[in-house]
């Protein structure tokens, strides 16, 4: 796809520049454009976003749960920030009003065979214990205590864990807080409706050699929707540091500055959700997850019972690969995904057997497609689950790939990291020679 894009759109020299310039604005995006915007208040800091409004893909197609961090190693980046993201995102919810309420979540296993599972992540939990609590409590329950809490559950059910930092959030609240904060501060834009088509690393100024943090930066072309389904208008801006947050798209985006040997291919897994009225469910006051199968790569969590901050259930997601149509160069046809968000009826009979499992008293005729959602995957089907990808490839160019699941809870810790890279990499020490970027001068202009 790059080389696509690169034969379409020739070189345009910029007629603008910008201090940060972030590349999608889904929740991830949004939350470190705000973060850099309150961070460094005389930097410009602009967002551009391809959709017509923010959050239009894998942020808005979710099951909108605030993870509590159960499910990865103790020493990975989905921990640490899911559980520094956690307490970011309730702390923020309760201060500015958006909708959100801490559920709690019951892991149920089904069987014998799936409790020693369960007893390896209390296990763990316990293993992240400082001054004799663990940020991410569980606690064991038998079936009997289980159906105590929840009386829908099964009689299949013979154990399970209680999360009680779990919950829920209104996830389009919280974007349009987000994108609030940034369009009303004095540094920050949003630029919608526009798509990055090509990026070209300026040429070094004043002597320097490339990666001595001498670099002019990035000179980012964009599209902009005409809004009657042409071509639009063309733009180039030089921006002193790029930050690659485009989800489903971000390995498009990283290949445009890599060789053709470091390019990056990601793979994609469909998981569609159904609403659900009916009888079995009506004294449900948490979430339900069944208990992932051991070895497994994580790529979902099962088809969970959640629901929305209005009470209204839906079951989901579960997993369906899809093989993205290639082009002559090898890459996936971008947005090819789109075609396929439509939730068939077969999903819809395989999702109504697993939820039996331990709903039994659900009935099938109370199921509805409702909404599907894609998740990017750094490693294919029956890989191993593989941890948050925050990479700077190149001077100035802070990429992040495969931010799924728990990326919408992660995503104002995810915004901490971003920073620091930032302060350290751009605004403070450079690479290769180790000077001050900003010596001379120079590149304080920009402010």
């Amino acid at each position: 796809m790059a080389k696509l894009l690169r034969k379409r759109y020739g070189f345009l020299p910029p007629d603008g520049q910008v201090d940060h310039l972030i590349i999608g604005a889904g929740a991830v995006g949004l939350a470190i454009a705000e973060r850099l915007v309150r961070a460094f208040p005389n930097r410009s800091t602009f967002v551009v976003e391809r959709r017509g409004q923010v959050g239009q893909e894998t942020s808005s197609r979710n099951s909108e749960v605030i993870h509590s961090g159960i499910y990865y190693p103790t020493d990975s980046l989905k921990t640490a920030l899911c559980i520094r993201g956690r307490d970011l995102l309730y702390e923020r919810c309760r201060e500015q009003g958006i909708g959100f309420r801490q559920t709690g979540k019951l892991i149920v296993a089904t069987d014998e065979g799936q409790v020693p599972y369960l007893r390896k992540l209390y296990k763990r939990s316990e293993t992240l214990k400082q001054g004799g609590d663990s940020p991410v409590p569980l606690e064991w329950l038998t079936g009997e205590q289980i159906r105590a809490l929840e009386p829908d559950i099964g009689d299949q059910v013979v154990g399970g864990l209680l999360s009680p930092k779990t919950g829920i959030v209104s996830s389009h609240e919280y974007m349009e807080s987000m994108e609030k904060s940034i369009t009303d501060s004095e540094a920050g834009e949003m630029v919608l409706g526009t798509r990055v088509v090509r990026i070209d690393r300026a040429e070094p100024s004043g002597g320097g050699k490339r990666g001595d943090g001498s670099e002019d930066g990035w000179i980012v072309q964009t599209v902009t929707e005409d809004g009657s389904g042409g071509e639009g208008m063309r733009a180039s801006v030089l921006a002193k540091s790029v930050i690659n947050a485009a989800g489903l798209n971000a390995h498009h985006v990283l290949n445009q500055v890599l060789p053709e040997s470091e390019q990056l291919r990601l793979y994609f897994a469909k998981g569609s959700y159904f609403s659900y009225r009916g009888p079995g469910v009506q004294n449900v006051q948490r979430l339900i997850y069944p208990c992932p199968e051991e070895n497994h790569s994580l790529s979902g969590l099962g088809t969970h019972l959640t629901m929305s901050l209005s009470n209204e259930i839906r079951f989901g997601p579960d997993v369906e690969w899809l093989d993205p149509p290639r082009t002559e160069d090898g890459e996936d046809m971008p947005d090819f995904w789109e075609s396929k968000l439509a939730v068939s009826e077969e999903r819809l009979e395989l999702a109504v057997n697993e939820v039996k499992k331990f709903l039994p008293s659900v009935d099938a005729s109370g199921f509805s497609p409702d909404y599907s959602g894609i998740r990017p995957k750094l490693t294919p089907r029956g890989g191993t689950s593989v941890d948050f990808s925050l990479t700077l490839p190149r001077p100035g160019f802070i990429s992040l790939q495969g931010i799924e699941s728990p990326g919408l809870t992660s995503s104002l810790a995810i915004a901490e990291r971003v920073e620091e890279m930032v302060r350290k990499q751009v605004w403070g020490l450079g690479r290769g020679t180790g000077k001050t970027i900003s010596e001379a001068g120079r590149l304080e202009a920009w402010a």
